[in-house]
């Protein structure tokens, strides 16, 4: 682990991660997954282009992009019943976390500062992946923490980190938060966030000029 990685770490008192294309470049996995459930259901063939434009949009909303890039109807509830019951099948044995992902956990463990899972993800995929990689016992079952029910969003968890961290007693600016998503980053820094480590993806170019420190397979710039 680098010295910037270091200090932001010495600095916090909780880690927030992003799952999804932050502790795991699940990307590739789900791409293929709706491929083989679109092409069976709707004969369409996803292409990647279209594809980097869908990520970190909500179902619903990526479902209306594809019905209007592909010109098919999609049945979203049935749809997704398919696809997240092929993830929790498939996505712990066919996906692995970054490198990294245990070491930096590890260091949260040994500085005695929480770490917290926060995704649009499913929980359920989510846990059976951690459980399977041997990172479950990194995070408290409370700290794996799903917005994909609409029931508050990334933004309330930033701004009261406290109300929804266990294990949690600062401020936002007492959390460092691992994401691969500019808007969501965007989103953590208005609400005060202390500080971000990103993590370099094709669909998101640029995203170093919001983070203190990024990942690209290795740390790779400080500021």
């Amino acid at each position: 682990m680098d010295q910037g990685l270091k200090e932001l770490l010495n600095k916090a008192k909780a880690c927030v991660f992003d799952f999804d294309g932050t502790l795991a470049d699940t990307e590739g996995f789900h791409f293929d997954l709706y491929q083989r459930i679109l092409g069976r259901r709707y004969g369409v063939t996803l292409d990647w282009p279209h594809w980097l434009h869908y990520i970190g949009r909500t179902d619903p909303d990526f479902h209306r992009m594809m019905e209007q890039d592909y010109g098919i109807v999609i049945d979203s509830e049935s749809v997704m019943a398919e696809y997240f019951a092929a993830l929790l099948a498939e996505e712990p044995g066919a996906v692995q976390p970054y490198p990294w992902a245990a070491e930096i956990l590890q260091a949260c463990r040994e500085k005695g500062i929480p770490a917290c899972i926060l995704s649009s993800g499913n929980r359920d995929v989510i846990c059976a992946c951690l459980k399977a990689w041997g990172l479950d016992g990194y995070f408290e079952d409370a700290n794996v923490i799903s917005v994909s029910k609409g029931i508050f969003t990334k933004p309330d968890v930033f701004a009261d980190p406290a109300r929804y961290l266990s294990g949690f007693e600062g401020t936002s600016a007492d959390v460092l938060l691992f994401e691969d998503s500019i808007h969501t980053i965007e989103k953590a820094r208005a609400c005060g966030i202390g500080a971000v480590a990103g993590v370099c993806h094709e669909y998101n170019q640029g995203i170093e000029r919001w983070c203190d420190s990024v990942r690209n397979g290795q740390w790779t710039t400080e500021h």
